[in-house]
C-alpha cells in the first residue's frame, strides 16, 4: 500500500492525462490494433505501441512515492522499456494534451487546476482507529492501494462533481471557512490545491484517479 508524501521538486512534474479504456483487437488472436483513452467526451486512440508505452511511463512507480516524476524520469523509464525516440514522443504527447508538465508554484498550479479535473476510479475504504486522519482508497474486499490525509481524500472523493479541480478546491475552501475547527490555511483554495497536488502523482500511479480535461458547458 502506498502512503503519500510531499516530494521535494526541482523540475516540473509530468502527469498523464486521460483514462485508459483498454486495447482493441480486431478479432480473437489478432495483435493489438490500438490502445484507447477517454478524455472529456472523446476517445483517443494510439496505434503506436511505443507512444502508449511512453504515456504509461508517465505514471510514477508506487515503490518510491517521494521521487518527483519529471521529464527526465519519464525518459529514463521509457528508454528502459525500449521506446525509441522518447523525447519526440513526449513532446508530441505534451502538444496533444495527453501529458501535462506543471511546476508546483502557485500561479502555474492554478492554471493547471483550471484546465483539468480529477476523476476518482476507486472507492473510499474509510479510516481506522489506529490512523483516523488518513483514509484508504481501493476496491471493496481488498486492502487499500493508497492512504491519504483527510483533505486529500475529500477533494478526491468529490473531484468529479466540479467542472475543474480549481472549482472543487474553491468550494472546499469556502466550506472550511464556515467551520471553526478547520485549519485556517484550508480557507485558502491555493493551499487546498497545493496539499492535493502533492498527493496527485500517487493517486494517478495507483489508478485511484485519472486526470481529465476541465468540463466545458
Amino acid at each position: 500500500m502506498t502512503e503519500t508524501r510531499t516530494p521535494t521538486m526541482t523540475e516540473p512534474l509530468i502527469l498523464p492525462v486521460g483514462r485508459y479504456t483498454g486495447e482493441f483487437h480486431p478479432e480473437v488472436g489478432a495483435p493489438v490494433k490500438y490502445y484507447s483513452l477517454s478524455i472529456g467526451r472523446l476517445m483517443v486512440t494510439m496505434e503506436d505501441p511505443q507512444t502508449f508505452a511512453v504515456w504509461a511511463a508517465a505514471h510514477p512507480p508506487t515503490d518510491h512515492p517521494d521521487r518527483p516524476w519529471t521529464r527526465t524520469s519519464v525518459l529514463d523509464a521509457a528508454t528502459s522499456i525500449g521506446a525509441a525516440e522518447p523525447e519526440r514522443i513526449v513532446d508530441g504527447l505534451l502538444e496533444d494534451g495527453l501529458l501535462v508538465e506543471v511546476s508546483p508554484d502557485d500561479s502555474e498550479l492554478e492554471g493547471f487546476a483550471r484546465a483539468h479535473r480529477v476523476l476518482p476510479l476507486m472507492v473510499s475504504l474509510g479510516n481506522n482507529p489506529e490512523d483516523p486522519l488518513h483514509y484508504g482508497i481501493g476496491l471493496f474486499g481488498l486492502e487499500p492501494v493508497i492512504r491519504v490525509p483527510t483533505l486529500v481524500h475529500d477533494i478526491w472523493q468529490w473531484s468529479s462533481v466540479g467542472d475543474s479541480l480549481w472549482e472543487v478546491c474553491q468550494v472546499f475552501a469556502e466550506a472550511g471557512a464556515q467551520v471553526d475547527f478547520v485549519d485556517a490555511r484550508e480557507h485558502d483554495p491555493r493551499h487546498v490545491l497545493r496539499e492535493f497536488f502533492a498527493a496527485l502523482p500517487m493517486l494517478l500511479a495507483t489508478s485511484a484517479a485519472c486526470l481529465d480535461e476541465a468540463r466545458r458547458l
